[in-house]
């Protein structure tokens, strides 16, 4: 089975900075180890595997029980015995389809939720869970809640386990999300500024003007479904 080793390094976030990012917050105890020490509901886009259906390029389906593991960037499905599999051959998948949700696989950012779809270009987001901080061991292996530049390791293994590999204090955990912009030609680019103007290129001084008269925020979802909805009206 391959294994993949993460190695990350991160400095000191304020509490404050960290409930400006995002409202859901996950502290994971120091010294559990597993992907299971991070509760299920964190894990999983949904709070249950849901029934869906696979489409690959080829044209062929398959129906099963799906569910998004945000953890390991995995789309995972139960199968006939009941054991829980990451979704294999992915290059050659079209999308995957989770209830009324759909998910279209991006060879570099992973699996991109559709969240609209304007025809000529769509509205994708990926999440993730971002590693935050550690909270420093003080005595009886208590967390003094103080923040520490720190390097964070996990190991990834072919059946899906995460260890956290360093010793002691807690882990804090922000789930969050990032947001895409796929065009006609299924390329797919960070929702900014910069990456608007150049999809909706043939409509510069347009773009340019609701840019500057909507003062739109990339970090709010009904800002950026508000602009694409007027830059899909003008192709």
């Amino acid at each position: 089975m391959k294994t993949i080793l993460f190695t990350v390094g991160f400095g000191l976030v304020t509490q404050f900075a960290i409930l400006a990012q995002s409202t859901e917050v996950i502290r994971v105890k120091g010294g559990v180890g597993g992907e299971k020490a991070v509760p299920f509901t964190a894990r999983y886009r949904y709070d249950q595997f849901r029934p869906g259906k696979v489409l690959y390029l080829n044209g062929m389906s398959v129906a099963a029980r799906f569910n998004y593991n945000i953890l390991l960037g995995e789309m995972q499905f139960i199968d006939s015995r009941g054991d829980t599999l990451a979704l294999a051959d992915e290059p050659v998948v079209r999308q995957v389809g989770v209830g009324d949700d759909v998910f279209v696989f991006d060879r570099k950012k992973g699996y991109l939720e559709i969240i609209t779809d304007y025809t000529t270009v769509k509205l994708v987001t990926r999440q993730g869970l971002k590693m935050a901080r550690n909270e420093r061991t003080g005595g009886y292996d208590q967390s003094t809640g103080t923040g520490a530049i720190t390097t964070y390791q996990f190991y990834s293994s072919g059946n899906m386990s995460v260890s956290r590999l360093d010793g002691k204090g807690d882990l804090v955990l922000i789930k969050g999300r990032d947001y895409f912009i796929i065009d006609r030609n299924n390329r797919s680019f960070p929702l900014n500024k910069s990456s608007v103007l150049k999809v909706f290129g043939k409509h510069r001084p347009q773009v340019t003007a609701y840019l500057e008269r909507e003062s739109v925020d990339f970090k709010r979802e009904n800002d950026m479904k508000k602009l694409l909805h007027y830059c899909s009206e003008l192709q």
